[in-house]
């Protein structure tokens, strides 16, 4: 059977505890393949019995990074591969029933392929993460400058062609847009299914929703905005950056602070395209 290393980064904490135990047994149900299951759990707020639980199975390959980084743990995940392919899945995530062999299958079929990326459901109604997916193949890197459509759970890649350095220094938060943009740029084909193969859980817990995510999301696209990008992807990516200095903007209002949310109001407005943003001046002035 293939193998296949699913790499799971997690801190390990009692409250992700049974998250994390689903999203495991999600990886060792599949079938078909010979999963090898890194788990990386980084920084100190890790709970020591589920973390002696995790190595006492013999099933999972579990190390240990000091550092609270989720994209550091991503880059040891994978310099500790050694399956033919490799993917990842969030520790409040789970994988679809046949999800490795389905994909194994999909990138098998094309030996030009060096990663495939799918569908998925995402929320409690298990809709379809990704809708407007037609045009994704046609001009994939002008499709990931409007909107990324690399899923963490979704992807799965070559060995021996997606390197360690695709997963090195990644930004704190969009990261999964910036690998898409590198492999890309890097000249690989990575091309997205459209079949669902994962399910996006909806929890508070998401990283996606923190305090944290909201204030450096601007400066993760201002770092993918200093990739030598095509010319057809800055209008978007701007597009995208404004937004996200509108967000803070917005958040730094409500939160009473009026000076930092001038200062992200007019930065949103920089550019023809920030001019949607004009009318909310209003509200920092009354």
């Amino acid at each position: 059977m293939t193998a296949v290393s699913i790499i799971i980064c997690t801190t390990c904490e009692a409250r992700r505890k049974d998250s994390l135990l689903r999203a495991i047994d999600s990886v060792l149900a599949q079938t078909n393949v010979d999963p090898e299951v890194i788990v990386v759990v980084n920084g100190n707020r890790f709970d020591a019995t589920l973390l002696k639980s995790l190595r006492a199975n013999a099933r999972l390959t579990v190390a240990y990074l000091e550092t609270p980084s989720f994209p550091a743990a991503l880059g040891h995940g994978r310099s500790l591969v050694t399956g033919e392919y490799f993917c990842f899945l969030d520790d409040d995530d789970e994988y679809l029933a046949d999800a490795l062999s389905t994909r194994v299958r999909m990138i098998k079929e094309d030996s030009t392929l060096d990663a495939i990326t799918t569908n998925g459901y995402a929320g409690t109604d298990k809709s379809l993460a990704y809708t407007k997916v037609d045009h994704i193949n046609g001009d994939p890197i002008l499709a990931l400058a409007n909107n990324n459509w690399l899923a963490s759970c979704g992807g799965l890649y070559r060995t021996q062609t997606i390197g360690q350095e695709i997963f090195e220094g990644l930004p704190k938060y969009i990261e999964w847009t910036m690998v898409a943009f590198r492999i890309l740029l890097a000249g690989k084909k990575l091309k997205f299914c459209n079949v669902p193969t994962f399910h996006i859980n909806d929890t508070t817990e998401s990283l996606s929703k923190s305090e944290s995510y909201r204030m450096s999301a601007g400066g993760s696209m201002e770092a993918i905005l200093q990739l030598r990008l095509p010319a057809r992807t800055m209008k978007p990516l701007r597009r995208r950056l404004l937004a996200a200095r509108h967000d803070l903007s917005v958040h730094h209002l409500q939160a009473g602070d009026r000076t930092t949310a001038w200062k992200y109001h007019l930065l949103s407005m920089s550019g023809v395209s920030g001019l949607k943003y004009l009318s909310f001046t209003r509200h920092l002035l009354f």
